[in-house]
């Protein structure tokens, strides 16, 4: 077998670490400015415009290329900064961008720039059709998903004219990447911005019923990856470029990593067909790692073999857990000073609700609410799971409602969900469904040949307008803000004048993870799994007795959520003041009662928003007694902070 345009692709965050990686053997380098890129914490990393002239230089010089990181998500404020940058980037005669945020590709669509682009890891690209959504926009490599098998990895590289690239050796979250907005809800830091406070490295307990399940434990602290053993299998099914991770990493550390996996790829490329795995090598990347080694997803689901639970190779990382706040009574006028201010309006907001059984269903479609969304997520927690055939059901058992029915795509979808997905278009010609909601780009690719409406769902994570653009020129109609939105941000987005949904109510999910936790300790682990997710309600709990709840779906993957329930009540008329037109409730973990009361207080609020009224302390008081366990404010409205 031959193998072409094979690429080891290698991580710089300085010059003297750009020029040991290229004497190591990579050949190409990828490397971020000052500003606008994802590795933003230490100050002395990163390359000023200057040294950018220079990398630009000394690689082409060599016959190396150079792939700039341009990978955070975006907002509007920042937007006039991004083209310059672009610009200056065109004119050093870059190789590639390496971008998150579609406001980056329609930017360079509008500006006609010829700088390849190259789809992050950030993206969660899992999917042939993701790719082919992909492709369609401009893009010549997507960097896939880590969390893909070797299998999937095939299927895409076959159905995908996308140069394919993928990590092969570093650190690796728990979390799908770019599905996990628990420091975001934490402390407002992003980290599809570069600003992650890691909470997925600090200890927590786990608990099943309320009852201990035993020490804590680092349940959440993912091993490394290392594929050194698997670089014949990924060439076999595709790979062309084998990302090492490590911008914030020294020298020769990465240097060392280069010249290991160099070597593998050169015996791999000049004899195909004879096995070259090095013990002696991989033992020296071994000795020189950082946590203990796991390949990840590659062939198996993560498992217990994979989570570094006791800590001992965590590097140091400045946080740790702390007490999270809840809104409080006096928190109500916090959020009036705009309002009281003059800031009115008489746009009464319209209510989307998510139902999660079939009597939540016919009870919201008897209520004046605008539009009910049904999940796809099939959580197996939920006494009702809705699969295809109970959501025909209902929508046939509901036919005679006013309210629009949309569909609502799960966050995680990657090849081997592709035909869950498919099967939703055998609902189209069902009267009462509307369209879909739609949480990746795959699932877009898919449906929009439905003929029906697609909205974005919070999982495209759009953070401004461009991005908004970009999704509502490839059919898309309304789309959700990103959850990670503080106010200001969310401001400059509404101002833009597209048709934009916030959840304002509901549980948060923080992390989606394929591994498993209650199966991590329950007695099964090691045999065939006995689904102990259905034996109890699991929890994690850090050491301020606050609690994650743990859900799981029909595909084993994990929903870890935040421990308060969002509530922007207080808010609503800043909201509506500002453009927003679509509020929504995600009521589909509530009780038939809990769903009924929260409700009829936010279409109480609504309609007195369309008098140009506002007076709900005693409703804002009632939904804190409704949710005693805790609600918050975050990060959209800091809570005991001006706006």
């Amino acid at each position: 077998m031959y193998y072409d345009e094979v690429e080891l692709l290698a991580p710089a965050g300085k010059w003297s670490v750009m020029e040991k990686v290229v004497q190591a053997g990579a050949d190409a380098v990828y490397l971020g400015g000052k500003r606008l890129n994802m590795r933003m914490l230490r100050k002395e990393f990163n390359f000023s415009p200057q040294e950018l002239i220079g990398a630009a230089q000394y690689l082409h010089e060599r016959n190396k290329k150079i792939y700039i990181t341009i990978n955070n998500l975006y907002y509007d404020s920042e937007i006039d900064e991004i083209r310059e940058y672009l610009n200056f980037l065109q004119e050093i005669e870059v190789d590639s961008l390496i971008v998150q945020d579609m406001a980056i590709v329609q930017m360079c669509h509008e500006m006609k720039l010829q700088i390849p682009l190259h789809a992050s890891v950030q993206m969660g690209i899992g999917s042939s059709a993701a790719a082919r959504f992909l492709e369609a926009q401009g893009f010549s490599r997507a960097i896939l998903s880590k969390n893909l098998s070797l299998d999937e990895i095939r299927s895409i590289n076959k159905d995908s004219s996308l140069f394919l690239e993928f990590f092969a050796h570093g650190d690796l979250c728990i979390a799908h990447t770019g599905q996990c907005y628990m420091s975001s809800f934490m402390k407002a830091a992003s980290s599809n911005r570069g600003l992650c406070i890691k909470p997925c490295r600090w200890r927590y307990s786990m608990e099943a019923d309320k009852t201990s399940c035993g020490e804590s434990s680092y349940y959440l602290s993912h091993n490394d990856l290392c594929l050194y053993p698997h670089i014949k299998e990924l060439l076999d099914a595709g790979v062309r470029s084998f990302k090492i991770e490590g911008r914030m990493r020294d020298a020769d550390y990465v240097a060392h990593l280069i010249h290991i996996y160099r070597q593998e790829l050169d015996r791999v490329m000049a004899n195909p067909d004879k096995p070259s795995f090095d013990a002696n090598e991989f033992q020296k990347l071994y000795d020189n790692r950082i946590r203990d080694f796991t390949s990840g997803n590659l062939f198996t689901r993560t498992g217990m073999e994979s989570i570094g639970s006791t800590g001992e190779r965590e590097p140091f990382f400045p946080s740790s857990t702390f007490i999270l706040k809840k809104l409080e009574a006096e928190d109500y006028n916090y959020t009036n000073k705009l309002a009281a201010a003059g800031q009115r309006t008489n746009c009464m907001p319209m209510l989307s609700v998510k139902a999660g059984s079939l009597d939540s269903l016919k009870q919201l479609d008897k209520s004046a609410i605008d539009t009910i969304i049904i999940g796809c997520e099939q959580i197996i927690n939920n006494k009702n799971v809705w699969e295809l055939d109970s959501i025909a059901d209902a929508l046939v058992s509901v036919n005679d409602g006013k309210a629009e029915i949309l569909l609502e795509t799960p966050r995680i979808v990657t090849e081997n969900d592709l035909n869950s997905i498919m099967e939703l278009n055998q609902l189209v010609k069902i009267n009462r469904l509307s369209g879909f909601i739609v949480n990746d780009y795959g699932s877009i690719e898919i449906l929009k040949a439905s003929g029906l409406k697609i909205c974005g769902g919070p999982g495209l994570n759009v953070t401004n307008s461009l991005a908004a653009r970009l999704l509502l020129q490839n059919g898309l109609s309304r789309l959700t803000a990103s959850l990670e939105l503080e106010w200001p941000q969310l401001k400059e987005l509404l101002c833009s004048g597209n048709d934009i949904e916030l959840m304002v109510q509901g549980p948060r999910c923080g992390i989606v993870t394929d591994f498993c936790l209650p199966r991590a300790i329950s007695e099964d682990n090691e045999s065939v799994c006995l689904s102990p997710c259905l034996k109890a309600d699991y929890s994690l709990c850090d050491e301020y007795g606050q609690k994650y709840t743990i859900r799981t779906d029909q595909k084993c993957r994990n929903y870890v959520y935040y421990p308060f329930d969002l509530c922007l009540f207080a808010g609503l008329p800043i909201l509506a003041a500002a453009g927003l037109n679509h509020i929504r409730i995600d009521g589909q973990y509530y009780d038939y009662d809990t769903l009924q009361q929260t409700v009829d207080i936010y279409l109480e609020a609504c309609q007195q928003i369309g008098r140009g009224k506002w007076t709900q302390a005693e409703n804002f008081n009632t939904l804190l007694n409704i949710f005693p366990q805790g609600l918050t404010s975050t990060p959209v409205f800091l809570i005991n902070k001006d706006i």
